[in-house]
């Protein structure tokens, strides 16, 4: 993600009193953290959040969650709704979504096509994340992609939007591809 240490969305290490001995040896020095909080509290349990990878969306404007300031959202699958209703995680099968094997914390992720300096925060009055959400997708192998179509993000390449109607699939900067454990067609939000 390479935030800035002076952050205010990152938890100096200062404040990080628990850390076990052997994390602490294996991350010398202590890499930045970022203090995340998620809905999905009742959807996903505890024991499938704990010691594990997932991607999240970092430049978007920090929430407040129950008192805790959450500097990034964690991007999750559930089934696509039936036409004509909104999409939503409430009460249903929610997946996380996996980095490929072997990717690192804090390694970059990109829609292809899309690979290049990300805004260190999004205008929220703009609602980009608004506008390209409804592209966000699995496919038949249950890769996370954008439908540049889907989410009328197509045509106006000045205005940042891709030319032609083609599907993005999320990789990292080493070429590795995000992935939804089994759903298929899900939408991710």
């Amino acid at each position: 993600m390479g935030d800035d240490p002076s952050s205010s969305v990152i938890t100096p290490h200062s404040e990080i009193t628990d850390l076990p001995e052997d994390v602490k040896a294996k991350f010398n020095p202590l890499p930045t953290v970022r203090t995340v909080c998620s809905g999905l509290n009742g959807l996903v349990p505890i024991e499938e959040m704990q010691n594990r990878k997932v991607i999240v969306v970092a430049n978007l404007k920090p929430v407040t969650m129950r008192g805790i300031k959450s500097a990034a959202m964690v991007l999750a699958a559930s089934p696509a709704p039936p036409p004509g209703e909104e999409p939503s995680h409430k009460n249903e099968f929610v997946e996380l979504i996996a980095p490929p094997e072997g990717a690192e914390a804090g390694e970059k992720v990109f829609f292809e096509g899309y690979q290049g300096t990300p805004e260190a925060q999004l205008n929220p009055k703009k609602k980009i994340f608004e506008q390209i959400q409804p592209g966000f997708k699995t496919t038949e192998d249950q890769t996370v992609a954008f439908d540049r179509a889907q989410a009328g993000w197509i045509g106006d390449a000045e205005k940042g939007k891709a030319l032609g109607d083609a599907v993005a699939r999320l990789v990292t900067e080493k070429g590795g591809v995000c992935k939804a454990p089994t759903l298929k067609g899900a939408v991710i939000s």
